[in-house]
């Protein structure tokens, strides 16, 4: 059984362990073992390191299948399982054996610099507190922001302190997006980088093509599988909605044999699959030797899918009535969850958009 097909066979699970996610706001310990041991947090640790190294159309296929089953556990897991991509592409060899190990990784990256690197002879003293940590509940390691002498950076630490604070926010519930605590903790020289991450391209030692381009399309890769998981969730739910309900009006026949109802459905479908290609095409065309303007494209490409997604999700709520948008009802919560995803820096299409822009003029990025 391939890694998606274990995703779409964990998805009946996932839809009956969805308030139970919310209620926990984490991903529940069942489908944590689940996700462990169907291999899906190795799917992109080198297989040097025991990893599966899929290439990030089966990792965004993966999400989005997980998605579909419960956006937050997708959200979860990306999020944790994508960083293994951030260590094989960005730290040296010998720090990337150490911080994978056996292979058993999993990492939140909260990369705003809200903590501090501090010089202690061979290494660094790590300190700080980093909010919205996505997947840190299930995490090994955290890789963080952190100030270095008054200069940017990052630093992957492997002791951490959760705080019990993600409590109901809008959507995205049970991601377990907690915040994270550091506090003197050392690591290694080679576990902490300089630099401001999104201006990096992966000068990575593995031979796979994959772990050598740049991270802002990465970074989008993550997200937006999950929202698009999350429109055909809502589609699940809209047809089972409309075949179940009536229309009020006379002849009072199944909403299903509306043609309102049909064109709703047809024009949503278009949108969802419509975002599920345009992110995997994005996933795919991802390689060594992206220029910046390449990544800033694949970056919009894939904010474009997210973007459709959500349509979706918005019009299928809609027209789902009333009591489908009810607290503890499955579409309130993709309605809920996908507005998440839109504050979320990643999904502000402006900012790459003009960056893109710009690039593509041959201007200047300072403005």
């Amino acid at each position: 059984m391939t890694l998606i097909e274990r995703a779409r066979d964990l998805r009946p699970r996932l839809l009956e362990r969805q308030a139970l996610a919310e209620r926990l706001t984490r991903v529940p310990d069942e489908t944590h073992q689940e996700c462990l041991d169907a291999g899906f947090y190795k799917m992109l640790v080198p297989r040097v390191f025991g990893g599966f190294e899929e290439d990030l159309r089966t990792f965004a296929e993966v999400v989005i299948e997980i998605s579909r089953g419960c956006p937050s556990t997708g959200w979860n897991l990306s999020l944790a399982a994508g960083h293994s991509h951030t260590v094989a592409a960005l730290f040296p060899l010998e720090a990337q054996k150490k911080i994978f190990g056996d292979g058993d990784f999993r990492a939140a990256m909260p990369v705003a610099p809200t903590g501090t690197a501090t010089r202690d002879g061979d290494g660094y003293v790590i300190n700080g507190r980093w909010d919205y940590a996505s997947g840190v509940t299930v995490s090994t390691h955290v890789i963080v922001g952190v100030m270095i002498d008054g200069m940017p950076g990052i630093a992957c630490v492997p002791s951490f302190e959760i705080l019990d604070n993600w409590h109901d926010p809008l959507g995205m519930r049970g991601s377990g997006s907690n915040s994270v605590v550091v506090s003197d903790v050392r690591v290694p020289l080679d576990f902490v980088l300089p630099g401001f991450v999104l201006d990096w391209e992966a000068s990575s030692e593995h031979d796979n093509p994959m772990y050598h381009g740049r991270l802002m399309t990465f970074f989008q890769l993550e997200l937006t599988p999950v929202v698009v998981g999350a429109a055909f969730a809502a589609l699940d739910e809209f047809k089972q909605i409309i075949s179940s309900k009536r229309l009020v009006q006379p002849p009072h026949q199944p909403r299903s044999e509306h043609p309102e109802y049909q064109r709703i459905l047809g024009v949503a479908t278009g949108l969802a699959e419509s975002a599920r290609h345009t992110v995997l095409g994005a996933a795919a065309e991802y390689s060594s030797g992206m220029s910046l303007a390449d990544d800033y494209r694949l970056a919009v490409v894939c904010n474009q899918a997210g973007r459709m997604a959500v349509e979706a999700v918005e019009m299928l709520a809609a027209a789902s009535g009333t009591a489908a948008v009810l607290s503890g009802q499955r579409m309130q919560r993709y309605l809920r969850d996908v507005q998440i995803y839109r504050t979320h820096t990643n999904a502000q299409i402006g900012n790459w958009a003009a960056t893109y822009g710009r690039l593509e003029l041959g201007l200047p990025l300072s403005f």
